[in-house]
């Protein structure tokens, strides 16, 4: 017997299937990742809409059937249209990144609220920023890391617990710990481990973006174009070595020509 639900989700992806429907990938915020099934979805009276697409914030009644890889949605329905994702590059580009790294790190119907919260509310603010959308995947990529259990610190020295702003001079380079989350003093630069290579800049913008109070807050920083590609490559880093399994994404060669350009 199937069990009706009601829920808030974002859409992770949506193909095809056969000649009338679609497979979406939902990620919910009472059951985490939820694969349906949408019958009659391409049929041109469809009610469902553009409401189906990727990253769109909906609201969903599916009918959810224990041991069933594939649910059947019901109704969907738009509750925030995130319109500006579609007019500008890099916010699209931001947006999908964000939901692909959400499909490879959730598992299915693994209830996870915080951060269903963090995705629904990184889509919205970045709709909604009138400048500095990447500054948006890198909090993004901050707080999906603490929320997975392996949260970066950036502002003292993960060894000794000093910190490190009145050390470093503008040409330092600052040793990042990937196994421990933190960066390393001059004193405790040798220990052992896996580790990155940060310059000064790198570090305390990452830093302003961790520490920001509100998503929005972190648009207000300004960060050169060779700090933001080492940021975007330490970020990954750092998740790839946290999550296994995790493979590159589609977006990464987006980022390359907008980094390149901009």
């Amino acid at each position: 017997m199937s069990e009706i639900i009601k829920t808030e989700a974002i859409v992770l992806k949506s193909m095809k299937y056969r000649e009338t429907s679609k497979i979406v990938t939902l990620y919910t915020r009472e059951f985490g990742k939820v694969s349906t099934i949408v019958k009659g979805a391409r049929r041109a009276k469809s009610t469902f809409g553009s409401s189906l697409e990727p990253m769109s914030y909906v609201s969903v009644v599916f009918y959810k059937k224990q041991g069933r890889e594939l649910q059947t949605l019901a109704q969907c329905d738009v509750i925030t249209p995130f319109r500006k994702l579609a007019e500008d590059l890099e916010k699209m580009s931001v947006g999908v990144t964000i939901i692909e790294l959400v499909s490879a790190v959730a598992h299915e119907e693994e209830r996870n609220v915080a951060l269903f919260n963090l995705v629904a509310t990184s889509l919205t603010t970045l709709n909604d920023v009138g400048k500095n959308s990447l500054n948006l995947l890198y909090a993004f990529e901050v707080h999906l890391a603490r929320i997975l259990g392996f949260q970066p610190t950036f502002g003292r020295c993960i060894s000794c617990g000093r910190p490190l702003s009145s050390q470093l001079s503008p040409d330092d380079e600052i040793v990042f710990h990937l196994d421990r989350g933190g960066p390393l003093c001059g004193n405790c630069a040798n220990t052992g481990g896996q580790a990155f290579l940060l310059s000064r800049g790198s570090l305390i913008n990452l830093q302003r973006i961790a520490s920001a109070e509100h998503l929005v807050d972190v648009s207000s920083v300004d960060i050169s174009k060779e700090s933001k590609a080492e940021i975007g490559n330490f970020l990954w880093s750092y998740l790839r070595y946290h999550v296994s399994g995790i493979r590159t994404l589609r977006s990464e060669k987006v980022f390359a020509k907008i980094l390149t350009v901009s």
